[in-house]
């Protein structure tokens, strides 16, 4: 009995402080905090006045991060954390599409200006939403799977505590 509660306590300690699991975001485009903005999810295009400058971002703990500006592609690994950064030099004053990727998570996606106007304050535009007659919901964000999981670990958990305690007796 007590090695099934033991178990059952290290595989909840486990999932719910070592999985690593986070949802893929844009956190900072050179020194601009963006994080929780939703570059990419909900926030479709995005003005920056630097041609040069570092994307800093979330994801999957050391997980593969590729960073596609138009038709060439950067990558960069997150770290134990999920953390990822990857610098990025000399784009050209225009319009560039921004694609963000990670193995098992939603792709974010938006156009980056980049804008010479030099004091350009940089702006966010929303992605335009479709009204659903007589229905409020919306889609879950960027990242919504680790919900889903630490949900379906702790339902794991209740079922081999609950047999746990019906075999004690």
């Amino acid at each position: 009995m007590k090695k099934v509660l033991s178990f059952l306590y290290f595989l909840l300690f486990f999932v719910v402080f070592s999985s690593g699991v986070r949802a893929l975001e844009l956190t900072k485009i050179g020194t601009t905090d963006l994080t929780g903005k939703g570059i990419g999810s909900t926030v479709s295009a995005y003005t920056y006045s630097t041609r040069s400058f570092t994307l800093y971002g979330n994801s999957n703990a050391s997980s593969s991060v590729a960073i596609k500006i138009d038709d060439v592609t950067y990558t960069a690994t997150a770290n134990k954390l999920g953390a990822w950064s990857t610098y990025l030099s000399n784009l050209t004053y225009d319009n560039h599409v921004v694609g963000i990727s990670s193995a098992s998570q939603s792709s974010l996606n938006f156009t980056l200006t980049i804008s010479s106007a030099s004091a350009l304050i940089p702006t966010a535009t929303p992605t335009a939403t479709k009204t659903v007659a007589s229905s409020s919901s919306t889609l879950p964000a960027s990242g919504a799977l680790e919900n889903t999981f630490l949900s379906a670990a702790f339902a794991l958990f209740l079922i081999g505590f609950g047999m746990a305690v019906k075999y004690r007796d």
